[in-house]
């Protein structure tokens, strides 16, 4: 497997460029092997993706996703949309590359970087697909350059699978919280919080938050538990807390998440 964020690789052609939006109500898509490498810049809305090498990483808006070609995953928006700027193209090798995300420093710049290229792409200059290539070798440079600030080792990778593994063994439990992680960890809570966010693409607190909210879903399909059952048996404090994030991560209150299903 080679990394796209090691060194930099030739790019053989420019295949398409095109912004789109997925809504969540949209059924889970499954990709059975992509067609060509891309780079998409998240406008904003959150989307998991999981691939079948068991690997996932959670996108949010400001991040750079690559996704490798012949990558094979399951897409599920976790906002009411989820929008972003798709460009298709190829690497020039043989080999596959593997899929990542990227949070850059300065998203601003790099979200220009991609409408400048959409907007040449759609453009008829005689000139354009030169310089889509020559934008398009600056976004490749801003994900080298970000994924080499961002590098962690494999015994830092693996720490954080083993936080992962126990913030999802322990998401009932009202008092969890992201030092009580990095404590069981042994290193510190803001070190802990740049692994976690470089390796799955989400700060912990906002995994742990969104996993309880998946958990409370699952819940709330059984209508002999109460809301408030199925707030604590989620890991929220109260009832009203639960609601107020529910609101703001989905749109609707739990009533009425729970009587559209």
């Amino acid at each position: 497997m080679i990394n796209v964020d090691k060194n930099m690789i030739y790019i053989k052609n420019l295949i398409s460029v095109f912004k789109s939006q997925i809504k969540k109500d949209v059924k889970l898509r499954n990709v059975d092997g992509r067609f060509s490498d891309a780079f998409i810049y998240i406008i904003s809305g959150s989307c998991k993706y999981e691939f079948a090498d068991k690997s996932e990483f959670t996108v949010n808006g400001g991040d750079i996703l690559y996704l490798a070609k012949d990558a094979k995953y399951k897409m599920n928006v976790l906002s009411d949309i989820y929008k972003y700027v798709c460009c298709n193209f190829d690497f020039d090798l043989n080999e596959t590359c593997q899929s990542n995300v990227y949070t850059p420093k300065n998203s601003s710049s790099v979200e220009n970087l991609f409408y400048r290229l959409l907007k040449l792409y759609i453009s008829s200059l005689p000139s354009s697909n030169a310089e889509c290539l020559s934008i398009l070798y600056s976004i490749y440079s801003d994900v080298i350059s970000t994924s080499q600030s961002t590098y962690i080792d494999k015994e830092a990778k693996n720490k954080v699978l083993s936080a992962k593994e126990f913030i999802d063994a322990c998401l009932k439990d009202v008092s969890l919280s992201v030092s009580i992680v990095s404590d069981n960890l042994n290193i510190s809570e803001v070190y802990f919080r740049k692994l976690f966010k470089s390796q799955y693409g989400i700060s912990p607190s906002q995994y742990i938050i969104n996993k309880r909210i998946e958990n409370a879903k699952h819940l709330m399909k059984h209508q002999y538990l109460t809301l408030e059952e199925c707030a604590l048996q989620s890991g929220f404090s109260s009832l009203q807390y639960f609601c107020r994030i529910f609101k703001k991560l989905t749109g609707i209150t739990p009533s009425q998440y729970r009587k559209n299903k």
